[in-house]
């Protein structure tokens, strides 16, 4: 890595630093990108030229601390696939609880973003990532004939990104709003998922109905 390189990896990195800071400390109403510049002691056209906007930021916040929605929505071969899609339900949860309300700020302000085109990038990646496991689930024989796999997927990831919206915005819990996500996930599962996959949705069918919610 050149030097220029290592200086922007060590800039980012005090960007980075220098937001979980102000959220924690200020809360994220006070975190703005002349504030970031000044808490990280550089320039002001720094953050923007490493990241793009606040939003980024926010994003990146999450990524570094191991959290990519589409990296846990990865297709595995090894498991059937709607066994991996409640499996990544419990990999979010874990992940927001074990910081629930940093995080918290920090998704509710990726959602609320004043840039919508990176929120929607951010959308649209999600629902790719469902559309592309329920291809996969259907070559496998985990799906109905006659599904259509893509509004599958799209239910699915609007799904699960607009009750996570509900969180960030402090309507629910996190364990509240993955519940949510996992039986709006089941009621359109049970309808079209087949006899080899009927097992695992069923079996995240009861979980949900255990809970009593």
């Amino acid at each position: 890595m050149s030097r220029r390189e290592q200086a922007k990896e060590e800039n980012r990195a005090r960007i980075r630093a220098s937001a979980e800071r102000i959220i924690r400390t200020e809360g994220i109403d006070k975190l703005t990108m002349r504030r970031l510049a000044e808490d990280a002691g550089v320039s002001l056209r720094t953050p923007y030229n490493l990241f793009g906007s606040k939003t980024d930021v926010l994003i990146a916040l999450l990524e570094g601390a191991g959290f990519d929605p589409g990296d846990a929505l990865a297709l595995r071969d090894e498991q059937l696939v709607m066994e991996q899609l409640f499996a990544t339900l419990d990999h979010i949860e874990a992940f927001f609880d074990s910081d629930e309300k940093f995080y918290r700020e920090v998704y509710g302000g990726i959602m609320s973003s004043a840039h919508p085109d990176v929120r929607s990038t951010n959308v649209e990646r999600v629902v790719a990532m469902c559309q592309e496991l329920m291809t996969h689930a259907a070559a496998k024989n985990e799906l109905q004939i006659d599904t259509n796999t893509r509004e599958l997927g799209r239910y699915l990831g609007v799904q699960l990104l607009a009750v996570l919206g509900m969180w960030g915005a402090e309507f629910l819990s996190n364990q509240e709003s993955i519940r949510q996500v996992r039986r709006a996930w089941c009621g359109i599962l049970l309808q079209h998922c087949s006899n080899a996959s009927h097992r695992a949705v069923d079996a995240a069918y009861q979980s949900v109905a255990l809970t009593g919610s």
